[in-house]
């Protein structure tokens, strides 16, 4: 890793023409954005799409960001596998060792992000992840010791997301299963410190609806009689939620809002117009996490000295509207307000049908 003092003196080379009117280095070559995500292996569709929706937004920004011209390095954080850890430091490594580099957006999921973010953290490097939304990452979490500490050795936050957490998502299946008319409830868990916390969480979002919570491990799928009312089992490992009983219905839940049902209704055409295909879950997620940076860039001014922490101070408490997911705004801790959770209805197999994407209430 690199020390912090040490930025300045990489950032010189972004220098081409002497100094501003005070004798400050001004940054006239171009900056680079590093963008890290699965491009192969079960993981690459997803991630394609997010930096397919990456490399939109700095097309469409013209690789500008006010005067500063921006260069986006696409790289491969998975190799064939799901993420591999040598591949996610190495990309990490190279982001921050890179004298020009104003941002790295990455990792697809939370757990390679966990290995990368202290890494950036470290040289004060920004980091936006279109997908990564554990609650570890930016607040303490049961079963995650020293959260979020861990991930910041530089003693401040460096990480954002444009997704929602993951303790949204939970609250928001609490609240469908109120909605459907759910009196009691019922979560599973793997034992693993994701599952457990998302078991917890949903156990308490429950019992603020009203419904009963069952205790210990949930039935498999049985017949509820008419008496026992309607019954909800949420599995946090796929995000479904069914619900047994009068008008049973298996379901599902998700931070991605589904391409067809954004808020900004062209974003699916332009996407689909330059990479002939159309956009998956990942992809607006990918775009906004570039625009976000591009906006902090343009914002940053051209001192070489402080470049860096005012890109990176420029994501956090940022506010952005008019996206293809609406208006939202970064907080201090590097969490979206955009809280969008897109609902399914499950079809059987793997065929599902977007329905809303309401925010939670509270």
């Amino acid at each position: 890793m690199i020390a912090r003092p040490a930025l300045a003196a990489l950032l010189l080379s972004l220098i081409v023409a002497g100094c501003g009117i005070a004798g400050t280095a001004k940054i006239e070559a171009p900056v680079s954005v590093y963008v890290s995500l699965p491009l192969n292996g079960p993981r690459g569709p997803a991630g394609r799409d997010a930096a397919d929706g990456a490399r939109l937004a700095i097309e469409e920004a013209q690789g500008r960001a006010g005067s500063i011209e921006v260069r986006a390095h696409f790289l491969d954080d998975a190799r064939g596998k799901p993420w591999d850890p040598v591949a996610v430091g190495e990309n990490a490594r190279r982001a921050v060792q890179d004298s020009s580099a104003a941002a790295y957006i990455g990792e697809l999921d939370s757990e390679p992000t966990r290995a990368s973010v202290p890494i950036t953290n470290d040289a004060g490097l920004v980091q936006v992840s279109p997908g990564a939304g554990a609650v570890d990452l930016t607040a303490p979490a049961a079963g995650y010791p020293n959260t979020p500490d861990r991930y910041r050795p530089s003693g401040s936050p460096s990480f954002a997301r444009t997704v929602p957490a993951d303790d949204v998502v939970v609250d928001a299946a609490a609240s469908w299963a109120s909605e459907l008319g759910a009196s009691s409830a019922a979560v599973t868990s793997d034992g693993s410190a994701f599952q457990n916390l998302s078991a917890s969480e949903f156990k308490a979002a429950a019992a603020e609806h009203g419904m009963q919570v069952r205790p210990g491990k949930p039935p498999p799928a049985v017949a509820v009689t008419g008496k026992a009312g309607k019954q909800a089992v949420y599995e946090p490992g796929t995000e479904r939620l069914a619900i047994y009983g009068p008008g049973p219905a298996k379901l599902q839940v998700s931070a991605e809002v589904d391409a067809s049902r954004l808020p900004d209704r062209t974003f699916e055409r332009r996407f689909s117009m330059r990479f002939r295909r159309a956009p998956g879950q990942y992809a607006a997620y990918g775009y906004e996490a570039m625009a976000l940076v591009l906006q902090a860039i343009r914002g940053a001014g051209t001192d070489v000295s402080s470049f860096r922490d005012n890109v990176r101070n420029g994501v956090f408490g940022a506010h952005r509207d008019g996206t293809p997911l609406g208006s939202y705004a970064i907080t201090s801790e590097g969490d979206t307000t955009e809280c969008m959770i897109q609902r399914y209805r499950l079809l059987g197999g793997t065929a599902r049908t977007p329905l809303g994407s309401p925010c939670p209430p509270g």
